[in-house]
């Protein structure tokens, strides 16, 4: 069975977290399919039948598995119901430290998916140490309800808990090397985009970032969207509606100013692009959520 794509939308949405109940889902077992981001679950009630590319493993409470970017995945169930397993996904990139004397999450982990004998999936005995359901179970509550400051907290829940699968890597030999030239471009477009992340709020112009990595206008333009999927321009309108996003959910600021923190010209620039990805105005989203609270 070829493996379809699933779509997320990590810029607008860079953490995921929920409980999957599987008799519950109505879309269980899950397909062989791939995506963009990376996702990790933990499995809390019965067993379940993994596969990642060429690794497979039975499932068990107290279990872990990693599913790289890209990488072909599926579930089924390995015995009865109930299956009820937690779920992360996420961008690795949003992961990365800047001011860390190691590599960024994000290189890290593309090294360990590289590395002979460096499994995806984590027995329970090898967890005891980390009170694992714990993190995943702030992570989903902290997510669910995005209260103020809900992504400096996901960030440290994430970091924490991918950390600790680093420490037993480390353990079965896993040591950080230098990359190997062909990894040299991704890692300029992955840089690429952390630029933009950190600074949406300014003027951004697609020739200046090509330059920073170290391309031409129209290589870096080509290769930009067929890495990410879009254009550098959506992509820096995504980054920046995202944030709006954020604003209007946690603070009072007026248009104005919000225009002027997340790098758009004024008001009705915001507005468009607002309306564009979101399907409405800023205004109407914020009284949305303020109904829905």
């Amino acid at each position: 069975m070829k493996p379809y794509f699933e779509y997320s939308d990590t810029l607008n949405s860079p953490y995921e977290a929920f409980m999957f109940e599987a008799e519950k889902s109505g879309i269980f077992p899950i397909k062989p399919h791939w995506h963009y981001f990376m996702e990790i679950i933990y499995l809390t009630e019965g067993q379940a039948y993994a596969e990642a590319g060429k690794e497979t493993c039975v499932l068990e409470p107290g279990d872990l598995m990693v599913f790289y970017s890209q990488t072909p995945h599926s579930i089924y169930l390995s015995g009865c119901f109930p299956l009820h397993y937690y779920v992360l996904k996420f961008d690795p990139m949003h992961l990365n430290i800047p001011s860390s004397s190691l590599p960024g999450i994000s290189d890290i982990l593309r090294m360990a998916e590289s590395t002979p004998g460096i499994n995806c999936f984590f027995r329970r005995k090898e967890l005891e140490h980390v009170p694992m359901q714990t993190l995943f179970d702030r992570a989903v509550e902290v997510v669910t309800h995005k209260k103020i400051g809900y992504d400096i907290q996901a960030h440290s829940l994430y970091c924490l808990i991918i950390s600790e699968l680093l420490s037993i890597w480390y353990q079965k030999g896993f040591r950080i090397r230098r990359e190997r030239s062909a990894d040299s471009e991704q890692k300029a477009l992955v840089s690429a985009a952390e630029y933009i992340s950190c600074h949406y709020p300014e003027e951004l112009r697609v020739e200046h970032i090509a330059a920073r990595a170290g391309m031409s206008y129209s290589s870096f333009a080509a290769k930009f969207r067929r890495y990410y999927g879009m254009p550098c321009t959506t992509y820096i309108r995504k980054i920046r509606v995202s944030h709006a996003e954020d604003l209007l959910l946690q603070t009072d600021y007026d248009l104005s100013y919000i225009s002027q923190e997340t790098g758009f010209c004024d008001c009705s620039h915001l507005i468009r692009a607002f309306r564009e990805e979101k399907g409405t105005t800023p205004k109407q989203f914020r009284q949305r959520q303020k109904q829905g609270a």
